[in-house]
C-alpha cells in the first residue's frame, strides 16, 4: 500500500507531504493541486519502470514558477513484502539539461540502491555491498536490474510500481481494438482493450466480473475477442433480449455509449485488481454516470478497500461520492491561492455533523474552513 508521498518544487506543490489510508478522497476547487499529485505518481511510475528518461517526465518547466530553485525532490513510501520501502529522487535542472542528482531505494531503513552524482552503489538482499560503478545521469538505474536470487527486495519494488493505475477515463477515445497486450493503462484509459487482454489471463476474476456486469448492464451476456487479420484484436460484447435469451446480438466496444464504457472500465478496475496489491488513482470516476449507476460501484469499492483488497485515491466533485466516502475520516481538502503552494488538511463528516449539513453542502456554500 502506498503510505506516503513527498513532493517539492513541482508545479504548485512545494514541500508537500501526504500520508495515505486504504481509501482516500481528494477534495478542493479546480487548480488546487489534486490532479497534480496523480501526475507526479504517473511520472514517477514511468521513470522507475524505464519508460521515459528525465527529459520526458521531469522537464525544467515543471518546476514551481514562483521559485528559482534548480532541484526537484520526490519521495514515496510503500508498505509491503514484510516491510516499508522508501524511494527518493532528486532532479537538477540547469540551462543546458536536466539530470538525476540522487536516486535511493531503501527497505526498512536499509539501503538497497544508491545513485549519487553519477555513481551507483548496489546492495544485496542481505544489505552487503555489491558493485560500485558509473551510470548515466539521464535515467533511473532501477530498470537495469534483472531479477536474481540476491535482489528479490529490489525486484519486488519494481513489480509494485507496475501496480499503480492512474487514470481519468475519457470514453470517447477508448479504442475498441488492440494490437498487443499491455501491462500498464494509459492515463485516459484509451488502451483499455489492450490492458483487458493482459488482465483477463486470470479467468477466475473475469468470470466474477462477467457475473457482476450481468447485474449492471441490461442484457449483458459475455465478452468476446475477435481476431482481424494477424495484427488486430477487437473486443465485442454479447447482449440478449430479456424476452428471448437465445437471441444474442454482438456489439463492438466502440458501439457502446460513453456511460456503458465507463461502467465496464470502473468495474474491471476493481474486480480484476482486487487482492493483487494495486493502488487505483481515479480522477472523477462519476463522469458520464447517473446517480444510480455510480452508487453501487462506490459501495463495492469502499468494501474492497475496507477489507484491504485494494487501495484507492479518488478525486471527485460529486455530492454523492463526497457524502458517502466521508463516512470515514478519509478526505483531504486541497486549497491554494495564486502563486502560492498547496495546503492540505484532513476532513471528515464530523465537520458536517457540527454544522448540521452534509459535507457536500458545506463545500457548495463555501463554508468548509
Amino acid at each position: 500500500m502506498l503510505k506516503r508521498i513527498y513532493i517539492d518544487n513541482f508545479q504548485c506543490l512545494v514541500n508537500f507531504e501526504l500520508n495515505f489510508d486504504s481509501i482516500n478522497l481528494f477534495l478542493g476547487g479546480n487548480g488546487s493541486g489534486k490532479s497534480t499529485v496523480f501526475d507526479v505518481l504517473w511520472r514517477l511510475q514511468f521513470f522507475i519502470l524505464g519508460l521515459s528518461k528525465v527529459e520526458g517526465v521531469f522537464q525544467g518547466f515543471t518546476r514551481t514558477r514562483w521559485q528559482t530553485l534548480p532541484i526537484q525532490r520526490f519521495e514515496i513510501e510503500i508498505d509491503g513484502n514484510g516491510g516499508t520501502y522508501k524511494y527518493e529522487l532528486s532532479i537538477e535542472h540547469n540551462q543546458e539539461q536536466s539530470y538525476v542528482r540522487h536516486e535511493n531505494l531503501s527497505f526498512n531503513n536499509q539501503i538497497l540502491l544508491n545513485f549519487e552524482m553519477g555513481e551507483v552503489q548496489t546492495f544485496n538482499d542481505d544489505y552487503t555491498a555489491g558493485p560500485k560503478y558509473p551510470f548515466d545521469w539521464s535515467q533511473s538505474i532501477l530498470p537495469f536490474f534483472l531479477p536474481r536470487h540476491d535482489n528479490t527486495k529490489l525486484t519486488w519494488f519494481k513489480k509494485r510500481m507496475e501496480r499503480f493505475i492512474i487514470v481519468r477515463i475519457i470514453p470517447s477515445i477508448m479504442s475498441p481494438i488492440s494490437e498487443q497486450e499491455q501491462i500498464l493503462l494509459n492515463p485516459a484509459m484509451d488502451n483499455y482493450v489492450s490492458w483487458y487482454r493482459y488482465i483477463s489471463q486470470d479467468q477466475g476474476k473475469v468470470a466474477e466480473l462477467i457475473q457482476v456486469l450481468k447485474q449492471i448492464l441490461n442484457g449483458f451476456v459475455s465478452f468476446k475477442f475477435e481476431q482481424s487479420g494477424d495484427k488486430y484484436t477487437f473486443l465485442k460484447l454479447r447482449f440478449a433480449n430479456d424476452s428471448d435469451r437465445k437471441n444474442i446480438i454482438e456489439y463492438g466496444f466502440g458501439e457502446l455509449s460513453d456511460g456503458q464504457r465507463i461502467l465496464i472500465a470502473l468495474y474491471t478496475l476493481i474486480y480484476c485488481t482486487k487482492s493483487e496489491d494495486y493502488t487505483l488513482c481515479i480522477d472523477e470516476p462519476e463522469n458520464f454516470l447517473a446517480l444510480p449507476e455510480i452508487q453501487p460501484w462506490l459501495r463495492q469499492l469502499y468494501d474492497f478497500c475496507d477489507e484491504e483488497k485494494l487501495q484507492s485515491l479518488l478525486i471527485s466533485h460529486h455530492p454523492e461520492c463526497i457524502n458517502y466516502l466521508l463516512a470515514s475520516p478519509i478526505g483531504y481538502w486541497f486549497e491554494r491561492q495564486s502563486n502560492a503552494p498547496v495546503r492540505v488538511r484532513k476532513i471528515s463528516n464530523e465537520e458536517a455533523d457540527d454544522a448540521g449539513l452534509k459535507i457536500s453542502e458545506l463545500i457548495a456554500r463555501g463554508w468548509l474552513k
